[in-house]
């Protein structure tokens, strides 16, 4: 097995055991490292992850998001996307993330010392806490909670209910 395919399921395993009371994350199809040698490829170099926001305005839906690593993980930033739809700021209209302050500081960090639950824990951060976010993908929506926080609020349990699947944990 390749030292490549070591690191993920080690993250992954990592990922599964951490959130495992909280639900805050969970991968979407589990990978059992026994079977490693038949797992397809794109199940690796593209985990999804499904995200149930533990706070208002985001409760009760679940997110698939979708982390796509290149061949040179982790030497090269993994790029991050949500597939459902959500409403905030940090995440753009096609669902792209690449803000976050982890993934824009990636190649500063020394080799091996991140992994994908770190990136998953600043995702979680940065769509909860908006008074921490300084590059936003969406300008108008960080304007908006910050100037209308009722408004935001609204429109985004209004968009979690139409777009989210609803929470089965």
């Amino acid at each position: 097995m390749a030292s490549k395919h070591r690191r993920l399921l080690k993250d992954l395993a990592f990922i599964d055991e951490n959130f495992q009371t909280t639900h805050l994350f969970y991968i979407k199809k589990k990978i059992d490292a026994s079977t490693t040698d038949a797992i397809h490829e794109t199940d690796l170099t593209h985990p999804i992850f499904i995200y149930t926001p533990q706070q208002s305005p985001y409760i009760g839906g679940e997110f698939e998001l979708e982390i796509n690593l290149p061949l040179d993980y982790p030497s090269t930033v993994p790029r991050v996307k949500f597939r459902t739809p959500i409403y905030s700021p940090i995440v753009d209209e096609s669902g792209v993330i690449s803000c976050l302050p982890i993934l824009q500081r990636w190649s500063t960090y020394p080799m091996n010392s991140i992994s994908l639950f770190d990136i998953l824990t600043e995702i979680d951060y940065y769509i909860t806490h908006l008074e921490d976010v300084d590059e936003p993908h969406r300008l108008n929506l960080l304007n908006e909670w910050a100037n209308d926080p009722l408004l935001f609020t609204k429109t985004a349990e209004r968009q979690t209910k139409e777009l989210a699947k609803p929470q089965k944990r």
